[in-house]
């Protein structure tokens, strides 16, 4: 929309309006406008604009909105023009002295001075308020700007929200903002400080509060090259980017880069440094090009990586961990690295890990003091680690030397690594990492060598009991937080073997860590088996399985299992502490009976055979024994000659949580 006005003598009118609809002014676009001119009236001559439901860049949907603009600019009179008239060329005087009053969508107000000054070919502009200061002028010739500074008085941020909202995604933003830019026609310059601030948007995937920033800017153009130079410190509040959060730094962050582009499609970082005394320091270029309508780095290098892990995990990688469950974990230790990226490519690495220590309050791990590095070398990249000791859920394993290098683009274990392990030890023969991240997946040949389960019972506080613990695993799988064992394991005790096949465990160090087996026990020795649990004795032979058996955090919660005896062994005897534990499992007769007849003058009774099973679901028991009962109940343990004992269960449901504390205390 274009309006002109053309006067060729005095008119003499009390007021000229002139109103529109809808119109646009480069990017800026309104709903309405209406322009009033008053050559004389009792108010004095002068002009107004109201301008309703503006926007910039954008339509009636879209765009930062600025709601409604109204510029009050009275003319000066005639004594004062004569005062104030310059000596040289005619100027024409647009807004000496006028007022704009903005309304913000929120119906927030804010008012200010402008002033509008035409002298020569320029055109001279002012705003003044109590927080907020502009000037400068504008060629008129050549249609740019040649001056402008900015001044922020304590300024509130959140007067900014309309116009960051759209492109920051931004709902909050508040704090006080103290800055003084200049503009001037090859070069800039500022200094700014923010107190106080904050932020939230994106539903909540950004954040920040309480911070106390302050920064500087200089830039200039220097023929066809533009150069900017930035500088900001950090002294106080939080911040969180996605899962990443950032506590109050305890001293002060001190960012600085360097920007240079000499052409529309290319620019250039020739210096990025990061310093956080005592915590970390960074040194890196970036080189960036734009095709396909984005900005890719075409070129990366990082001189100089330093981190005391002590104090930067907490701050950089905990926030993370947390997001993939492993909130809390405490490391010691010192990172130095550095590295170089070419078109995608990395060209050049070098990491040290020293001194490092990585420890997990919940207990699930701990890994002690390890040196490693990690080098590109022309044939991929090399890993070499040396532990001195490894905890995993209560097992200590002893130190290690891991060797592992990359080979068509997955991570291939160069030597077999080998974790001591009491007397015996857990043996990886073959291990292959694939990372791409749409199809990660880990397998690796594996075996147990023979250790005592003496030792290993003693170590993890579970009820001692002899044998060996042995395995073979030919082909073990971890895919999408998925472990998949094929083969076994063998467990060598009781004079028996337990055998466990089709291993899954889902989230083995996550949360709620679930794991899947079907368990087949043979012929273990009752009376080693009832000794070492302090069940009460019993004498023979128990075979079962335990099919379909799941575990949630490491607690049944469903499985198909039964435990019977034989009956081709010759002594099969059990005594009255079992004949107790045993019918108060079942809900059955036999230990009430014990104490009021003749039975309990013998210490033990002969049985025929004897068997319990559980079919567990939804925190139910559904129990059976090794034969019906005439009476509808079942037998536990079926009784042969003399002194003759039956234990007949009568109880088919029972609840899980109380039978394993029945079993808690019958074996305390």
């Amino acid at each position: 929309m274009a309006l002109g006005l053309l006067c060729a003598s005095p008119v003499q009118a009390s007021e000229l309006i002139v109103e529109s609809g809808p119109g646009r002014a480069g990017p800026l676009s309104w709903q309405s406008a209406e322009l009033r001119y008053r050559p004389a009236s009792a108010e004095g001559p002068g002009w107004t604009a109201l301008l309703s439901n503006v926007r910039i860049r954008g339509d009636a949907d879209s765009g930062i909105l600025l709601s409604r603009l109204h510029i009050d600019c009275p003319s000066p009179s005639d004594a004062d023009s004569a005062d104030k008239a310059p000596s040289g060329p005619p100027t024409l005087t647009l807004c000496p002295a006028g007022e704009l009053n903005w309304e913000m969508p929120e119906g927030q107000a804010g008012r200010a001075e402008v002033q509008l000054t035409q002298d020569s070919d320029r055109l001279r502009f002012g705003l003044d308020d109590d927080a907020l200061t502009v000037s400068g002028h504008w060629l008129l010739q050549e249609g740019r700007l040649e001056g402008l500074t900015i001044e922020l008085d304590a300024f509130d941020a959140s007067l900014l929200l309309p116009f960051v909202s759209t492109g920051a995604d931004l709902d909050v933003l508040y704090g006080q903002i103290t800055a003084r830019v200049t503009l001037a026609t090859s070069e800039l310059s500022g200094e700014w400080k923010i107190q106080g601030g904050g932020f939230d948007g994106r539903e909540g995937q950004v954040a920040g509060d309480g911070l106390e920033l302050a920064g500087s800017i200089n830039g200039r153009i220097v023929g066809d090259e533009r150069q900017l130079e930035m500088k900001l410190t950090q002294k106080a509040g939080e911040l969180l980017i996605g899962p990443l959060y950032l506590p109050a730094p305890e001293t002060p962050i001190e960012i600085a880069l360097q920007l240079e582009q000499d052409a529309p499609d290319v620019l250039h970082v020739p210096s990025l440094s990061y310093d956080h005394p005592g915590v970390a320091r960074l040194r890196a270029m970036v080189s960036l090009g734009y095709s396909d309508e984005r900005w890719q780095v075409t070129e990366a290098e990082l001189f100089e990586l330093e981190a005391d892990l002590q104090q930067a995990w907490p701050r950089w990688v905990d926030g993370l961990a947390a997001s993939a469950g492993f909130s809390g974990l405490e490391a010691s230790g010192s990172l130095a690295a550095s590295a170089r990226l070419v078109d995608g490519e990395l060209t050049a690495l070098d990491a040290v890990l020293e001194a490092f220590e990585l420890s997990d309050p919940r207990g699930r791990f701990d890994i002690g003091t390890t040196l490693a590095r990690i080098q590109q070398e022309a044939s991929g990249i090399q890993l070499a680690m040396d532990l001195e000791s490894l905890m995993v859920y209560g097992l200590p394993f002893g130190a290690a030397r891991v060797r592992v290098a990359e080979r068509d683009e997955a991570w291939i274990l160069q030597e077999p690594l080998r974790l001591p392990l009491l007397d015996g030890a857990v043996v990886i023969d073959r291990l292959e990492l694939e990372p791409d991240p749409e199809a990660r997946r880990v397998t690796l040949d594996a075996n147990i060598e023979p250790l005592s389960l003496e030792q290993l019972t003693t170590t993890l506080g579970w009820p001692e009991f002899g044998g060996e613990l042995s395995g073979f695993f030919p082909g073990v799988e971890l895919r999408d937080d998925r472990l998949n064992v094929t083969g076994g394991i063998n467990v060598n005790a009781f004079s028996g073997q337990i055998q466990l096949s089709e291993l899954v465990v889902e989230r083995p160090f996550g949360t709620l860590p679930a794991l899947a087996a079907q368990v087949e026990i043979n012929r273990l020795d009752l009376l080693e088996l009832t000794g070492a649990f302090n069940f009460g004795r019993m004498e023979g032979e128990v075979s079962g399985w335990m099919r379909d058996l799941r575990l949630l955090d490491w607690r049944p919660v469903a499985m198909d299992s039964r435990l019977f005896t034989h009956d081709d062994v010759s002594r099969r005897r059990i005594s009255q502490r079992a004949v107790d534990n045993l019918s108060n499992l079942g809900g059955g007769l036999g230990g009430a009976l014990i104490g009021n007849t003749v039975l309990s003058v013998f210490e033990d009774f002969p049985y025929r055979r004897a068997g319990l099973a559980c079919r567990l679901s939804n925190n139910i028991c559904y129990i059976d024994g090794v034969a019906e009962h005439e009476s509808g109940g079942f037998y536990i343990v079926e009784g042969r000659g003399l002194p003759h004992l039956d234990i007949i269960g009568h109880r088919r449901l029972v609840d899980w949580p109380q039978l394993l504390s029945q079993l808690e205390a019958a074996t305390r």
